[in-house]
């Protein structure tokens, strides 16, 4: 059951991160440099109000030490990019794994 929910995590987090990369892409061809968008840039366009909900949300749960750097460079990031790597966590948590040949587990 998990690993089911894990998977279809895993793939709509692909399609977003896919969905970011072409958005990036036809940016980038169109001013002729590489253009990358962070995620804060994101956050606000798509979910104007929550961003803020969020940071002070996560100021009351972690270390103010542990807070600003993280938020800070998560945010920074480009959106595909976070997105891919939650996409392969999501898929790594719902990955069934198999025994290796010649163990004596299976």
């Amino acid at each position: 059951m998990f690993r089911f929910i894990f998977r279809t995590i895993s793939v709509f987090c692909l399609a977003i991160a896919v969905m970011f990369v072409v958005i990036d892409a036809t940016r980038s061809v169109g001013v002729s440099q590489i253009v990358w968008t962070p995620l804060a840039e994101s956050w606000v366009q798509f979910l104007p109000n929550t961003l803020d909900a969020f940071s002070a949300w996560l100021a009351q749960r972690v270390h103010p030490i542990l807070n600003d750097p993280i938020l800070v460079t998560l945010l920074g990031w480009p959106t595909s990019v976070v997105f891919a790597g939650l996409s392969a966590l999501f898929y790594l948590l719902g990955h069934k794994r198999r025994p290796r040949p010649g163990s004596m587990l299976g």
